[in-house]
């Protein structure tokens, strides 16, 4: 094979074109298929998503014990003051019908006795968070998902797909082109709707709970097709991932902490104690508690102890989980689990409505890659599947009750690879990494961001390559995502949710939210 080389390109219509394949666009490619034709495309296979990943459960009021009321409190309380009501409202509601249909469907939640069981996570003041396989909730949900999909002759997948460019006029999104590595190909799918589902960008930190596939793809897609994109700062760490020295990592689940596991720090201490939902508090103040333990102590780690909990529940609840932890050599019924936090969730994302509907007609965001205001500056916990269900479902309803009509042909860009940049692009993206995770953690202030954003700024500077070139654009469309982060990060003059700076420690009274636009380099809202 050559250093640089063209490919052959080939062209295939479609009523809806899906780009991702976690839980938000499996599952709006199977509502899609009962409108017309669908073609799903994804960046490695079908399997390899956050969503996949995803240990947490999905929350939703499914007995007369809990309200909605009561999930949209805790939901807005997460949130920090700064969650969007009403899609919280809709969240709630249509999640818990959402839900309801999978169970009905036959999705294999946790039982016990024949009653679902019902845990209790971070920020929740009600048992309402479902899990399937203990703490391999992900992996079931999306399996439910891509069997009904294959099964479904109306859906076309596209595996190892890099898409690379969604295409619009002045007037619509009219589809998308991508390279298929596998055939050596590029494709342009022409389609009316096009629904954004690629995740986030949390895979850009060093240390993530994340697919290597998460870098942000979806944000400058959408960017460079004029959609607007919002609240790029709030990135949350999850606060128990498992800590080895080499580096390695995995979420540890936060349901763990719901049935009782502690945390203790170096010194022995249940650092969580004081607080009144203990180890239950909300993501963003367990988080900051650890990595202040962490700064007072010489390991980089603190302790999630589970020995004075039932070894054989455990067992019976968490299989996968203990079973990753035993890899690790770590006996949980004699040892604490070596825990510190990790880039796990991106709250900004492309800016949408409560119809998932970005700025671009025909272009549609939902799930990870979305903002639509339903997290404020924080996640609840096991919200994000629901959101997932939610917002999927209402990006198709809206497209087919406008009706699908072919869009005008637009000329896709140029493309080719050149294998001599492979090295730099691993460099970039290194330092990407490395500035993100140093500058752009759970603790921000001016001078880091400072130097994070000028250093972005150089390497975009003397970037490698042209703009239509593989890596090239797999660069500057990285760079530029990381740029945008740092931007934002520095103007929120605030400590709100999972943005916190030493500088200004308080939240501002400001509802302000900060957005980006190619045609309008900056925007607050």
């Amino acid at each position: 094979m050559a250093n640089t080389f063209s490919v052959n390109s080939t062209t295939l219509e479609t009523d809806f074109c899906v780009i991702g394949s976690g839980a938000a666009g499996l599952h709006a490619a199977l509502h899609a298929s009962e409108y017309g034709s669908v073609t799903v495309v994804t960046k490695s296979r079908l399997e390899t998503s956050s969503s996949y990943w995803a240990q947490g459960g999905i929350a939703a009021v499914l007995n007369n014990d809990d309200s909605f009321q009561s999930h949209e409190e805790d939901t807005l309380a997460a949130g920090r003051n700064f969650c969007n009501k009403s899609a919280v409202d809709v969240l709630v509601k249509e999640g818990a019908r959402q839900v309801q249909q999978l169970i009905d469907k036959g999705m294999p939640f946790d039982r016990t006795n024949g009653h679902l069981d019902l845990g209790l996570e971070g920020g929740h003041t009600n048992r309402r968070v479902l899990h399937a396989n203990g703490a391999a909730t992900g992996k079931a949900l999306v399996e439910f998902l891509i069997e009904r999909v294959r099964k479904k002759s109306n859906i076309r997948i596209l595996e190892e797909a890099f898409v690379y460019q969604i295409l619009t006029d002045r007037e619509r999104c009219s589809g998308a082109r991508a390279y298929l590595y596998q055939q050596d190909q590029l494709i342009t799918i022409q389609s009316p709707v096009t629904i954004l589902a690629s995740g986030g960008y949390s895979g850009l930190y060093s240390r993530t709970t994340n697919p290597h596939t998460s870098t942000g793809d979806g944000l400058w897609l959408a960017y460079n097709a004029g959609a607007v994109l919002r609240d790029l700062e709030f990135i949350q760490f999850h606060p128990t991932a498992f800590y080895a020295e080499e580096g390695s990592s995995f979420l540890i689940s936060e349901a763990l902490r719901g049935e009782g596991a502690r945390l203790y720090n170096q010194a022995g201490e249940r650092f969580m104690g004081a607080y009144p939902q203990k180890e239950l508090a909300p993501r963003d103040v367990v988080a900051r508690q650890i990595l202040d333990q962490i700064h007072k102590q010489d390991e980089s780690y603190v302790l999630l102890d589970v020995s004075h909990l039932d070894a054989d529940v455990l067992r019976d609840h968490f299989p996968n989980l203990l079973q990753k932890i035993a890899n690790q050599g770590i006996d949980v019924t004699e040892q604490g689990i070596p825990v510190a936090p990790a880039a796990h969730y991106c709250i900004g994302g492309v800016a949408t409505d409560l119809n998932s509907k970005t700025s671009v007609n025909g272009l549609y965001a939902c799930g990870e890659v979305a903002a639509n205001g339903v997290h404020g500056a924080n996640r609840l916990a096991s919200n994000s599947l629901l959101e997932c269900l939610v917002f999927s479902k209402r990006a198709v309803d809206h497209a087919a009750s406008w009706g699908v009509e072919k869009p005008s042909m637009v000329s896709p860009h140029s493309f080719d690879i050149d294998d001599h940049f492979a090295e730099q692009f691993s460099d970039v993206q290194q330092q990407v990494s490395a500035l993100l995770t140093k500058y752009i953690g759970i603790e921000r202030h001016a001078e880091g961001m400072r130097k994070a954003l000028q250093a972005i700024r150089n390497i975009q500077s003397s970037l490698f390559s042209d703009e239509h070139e593989y890596y090239g654009i797999r660069a500057r469309g990285m760079l530029h995502i990381a740029e945008m982060i740092a931007s934002a990060a520095l103007q929120r003059q605030e400590s709100r949710g999972v943005h916190q700076r030493s500088d200004f420690t308080s939240p501002s009274n400001s509802q302000a939210h900060i957005e980006y636009q190619k045609e309008n380099p900056q925007l607050v809202s």
